[in-house]
């Protein structure tokens, strides 16, 4: 059964199920429906009876203080109280009959001279009987009533017959509502299952509309525009990254493979050429090396998922060494410094530190023309520890400014490309940074120079 549910549609099984639900509130509502209409009506009719009991009773007292009892249980006066379809039957304590008189009431087959209530059916009609003590001066006996309650029985089968009729038109119109709800409902969802559609065919630019109810449909909405929105953003990243990198690595090779040519035709036999060539062809391979690290770099660093474990490290111990390894590199170059001590460690591995301030100082000394300053600052905040690294090279312009985080991204292409830049440095950098719930921004301004600030959280 649950195999061929699965196979309907949602909308059916919807149908279906609001159906059968609603049916079952309605069966379940008419059973104690009928059940306390039932109790109350019977509590009524034996409530009437006892009453009724009560006053013959006490007719019967008053009679017999004008008579005797044997006089005043006479035909004519029970004649006079007799109501319609009732019964009154008199026993003495021997439980022999002495009155026994009725109108349009059948005659009882069985007699039960038990107290209380009981019904019986007779003659295919239901009767209410009540047998109570009956105690007048010094006869002691009882006193046996009875009513038809015919017309209680035929009103409980109307209101039965009523009920499965109700009962009936309910499964009908709850078949008919479940399957408008259903359709209703459901329209938000053939509307994303077209717009799916669409997007299957690539036609990656739609999006679902956004439903003014703020409703469950709504937000699945927004969240589906919202995942739509970011795989687009990496795709169209994605293309962009394979078409740079695909620029970026054709040069070089283009160099190289001219170089050869070159070589091939008529520089075996030229020395000058051939050195030329040679030391060309060694620095675009050392920049395509260059080049395919970082890239592989990057790629890594996609697939890693952000530190669970923090891994920290002393920041002003790893500036001390960086700073230590420059100087003895490149001797014209001079570093300012004015250092705060850390207060404690920051949340960052030592070596992706590290190779965060190879990457700025490399930028740095490259671009900072024939007079190689730097200046190197750092700073206790309060939730993190922040260092600047200020060059006073060529500058970026404002317009540059923004995207120069970017992969291969490059604001003077020719400079770079000049000075053996990729355009991955600051994007590697600017990684390692949020991995690492850090932060990397720049300021600069043309013909004065850049000041890069990173800020970096401390360990709990």
């Amino acid at each position: 059964m649950d195999k061929k549910m699965k196979r309907i549609s949602i909308k059916w099984r919807m149908t279906i199920y609001s159906a059968i639900s609603i049916f079952i509130i309605f069966m379940l509502c008419n059973v104690l429906q009928l059940i306390l209409i039932h109790t109350l009506t019977t509590n009524q009719e034996e409530d009437q009876l006892k009453k009724r009991s009560k006053e013959i009773s006490t007719l019967i007292k008053e009679q017999s203080k004008r008579k005797d009892i044997k006089t005043a249980l006479s035909e004519v006066f029970f004649g006079n109280i007799l109501g319609e379809n009732e019964m009154i039957r008199i026993l003495d304590d021997q439980g022999q009959e002495l009155l026994n008189i009725s109108e349009d009431f059948p005659d009882l087959e069985n007699r039960n001279t038990e107290f209380g209530f009981r019904r019986i059916k007779e003659d295919n009609e239901g009767l209410l009987m009540l047998t109570k003590p009956l105690i007048v001066g010094s006869f002691k006996g009882s006193l046996e009533i009875g009513q038809s309650v015919e017309t209680f029985d035929e009103f409980m089968e109307s209101v039965f017959w009523v009920l499965i009729v109700g009962t009936i038109l309910s499964l009908l119109l709850s078949s008919i509502g479940g399957q408008l709800l259903a359709r209703k409902l459901l329209v938000p969802l053939a509307i994303m299952t077209n717009t799916m559609r669409k997007i299957e065919d690539k036609h990656f630019q739609e999006r679902m509309p956004v439903l003014e109810s703020n409703d469950e449909f709504s937000q699945l909405s927004s969240i589906f525009n919202s995942m739509m929105d970011r795989i687009e953003a990496s795709m169209e990243q994605q293309r962009r990254f394979v078409e740079d990198a695909s620029h970026e690595l054709r040069t070089p090779l283009a160099v190289i493979h001219g170089h050869l040519s070159l070589l091939q035709r008529w520089g075996k036999n030229d020395e000058e050429v051939l050195e030329n060539s040679l030391q060309t062809s060694i620095k675009e391979t050392n920049r395509l090396i260059e080049l395919t690290n970082r890239l592989l770099m990057l790629t890594r660093m996609d697939k890693q998922e952000d530190q669970e474990s923090i891994i920290a490290c002393d920041a002003t111990e790893i500036m001390n060494e960086v700073i230590h390894d420059y100087e003895l590199i490149y001797g014209q170059l001079e570093i300012t410094e004015d250092m705060t001590k850390a207060n404690r460690l920051i949340a960052i591995p030592q070596e992706q530190l590290k190779q965060v301030l190879i990457i700025l100082l490399d930028n740095a000394i490259k671009y900072s023309g024939e007079q190689k300053e730097i200046a190197i600052r750092s700073s206790n905040h309060e939730n993190n520890y922040k260092i600047e690294i200020e060059d006073n090279g060529y500058g970026i312009s404002q317009e540059d400014l923004p995207f120069i985080f970017d992969r291969f991204y490059r604001a003077d292409k020719a400079r770079s490309r000049e000075e053996g830049g990729t355009g991955l440095g600051l994007s590697i950098a600017k990684d390692i940074l949020t991995k690492n719930r850090g932060n990397i921004s720049a300021a600069s301004k043309l013909g004065v120079g850049t000041i890069i600030t990173l800020e970096i959280p401390y360990t709990n």
